[in-house]
């Protein structure tokens, strides 16, 4: 509490407790009615509650008259205010989810890269929050956001769908009834932002291993071929080239069958990964495993 507040405070016991030998009136006169007392005042004594803090975070984003500045400011009080589970559930009970979604379409790509921020913190391990999203369509509009113009807008659409879809069963299916994994397959094909690709790779090992039923349809989707691309692109990149051949070894766990031609197409490139770094990403198990499933 702020020195002012504290004088306005005390002014105000002041002139509440006056007694009748002092400033009060005599008692045979009717008593003066007790002061108001400000709620600003209230509100600097007992704090604002959470679900009005995020109401007025979420007046100020959605305000036309608000700076970039406050509105920043905003998005990320919301952003910090919904890491507590309870106020992300309360994103659909105090009915926020419509105009958060709304804010994937803001022509300022930074308002964009926020919506979706929010969305992914909102979700992640929540299921009360990711049935919330999924029936506002939230996971379709993230999805469309994988094309955005932005790498940073694109990066944080992935962690919204990743809140939305891991450990939730529904979201899962509706992903995939999305086109979701052709989506993400299609970013390996065409993405050259090597953190966003890292990010891509690393989610989708963990969809596999949450849904091996997957491997259908990233057979279907050349996986494989996609993976190809990536180690031919960046061979270099040491963390990269790790996530990589780890989804390919989940893959091939997963898989009943892998397509011969798919085979001899990623082989070469698990041995020249094998040559370059050898024990520094992966045990001797995993590349016997790997250099044994792809023979």
């Amino acid at each position: 509490m702020t020195s002012k507040s504290l004088n306005e405070l005390l002014k105000w016991s002041i002139i509440n407790q006056a007694t009748e030998s002092e400033d009060a009136s005599p008692s045979t006169e009717p008593r003066k009615p007790m002061e108001k007392l400000d709620p600003g005042l209230i509100d600097a004594i007992l704090g604002k509650s959470e679900s009005q803090m995020l109401m007025e975070a979420l007046h100020v984003i959605k305000n036309p008259q608000a700076t970039n500045d406050e509105k920043d400011l905003a998005w990320e009080d919301f952003e910090m205010l919904i890491q507590q589970i309870d106020n992300a559930c309360n994103v659909a009970n105090m009915k926020m989810w419509p105009p958060i979604l709304e804010e994937l379409k803001n022509p300022n790509p930074k308002f964009r890269e926020q919506a979706a921020w929010v969305c992914g913190t909102a979700t992640q391990n929540n299921p009360k929050a990711q049935a919330a999203f999924m029936s506002e369509k939230g996971l379709n509009a993230v999805i469309e956001l994988l094309s955005d113009s932005e790498t940073y807008v694109r990066a944080k659409a992935l962690y919204a769908i990743s809140g939305a879809v891991k450990h939730f069963e529904p979201a899962l299916q509706e992903f995939k009834a999305l086109d979701g994994y052709k989506t993400l397959v299609s970013l390996l094909n065409n993405e050259h932002d090597i953190p966003l690709l890292r990010k891509t790779v690393f989610l989708i090992n963990t969809l596999l291993i949450e849904d091996p039923a997957s491997t259908t349809q990233l057979t279907e989707l050349n996986l494989i071929g996609a993976l190809n691309i990536v180690l031919s692109q960046h061979m270099d990149d040491e963390d990269l080239v790790e996530k990589s051949l780890v989804t390919l070894k989940t893959f091939f766990h997963e898989c009943a069958s892998v397509n011969p031609a798919s085979k001899a197409l990623i082989r070469p490139k698990i041995l020249e990964a094998k040559e370059k770094y050898s024990k520094e990403i992966l045990a001797a198990e995993d590349w016997a495993e790997l250099e044994q499933k792809s023979a």
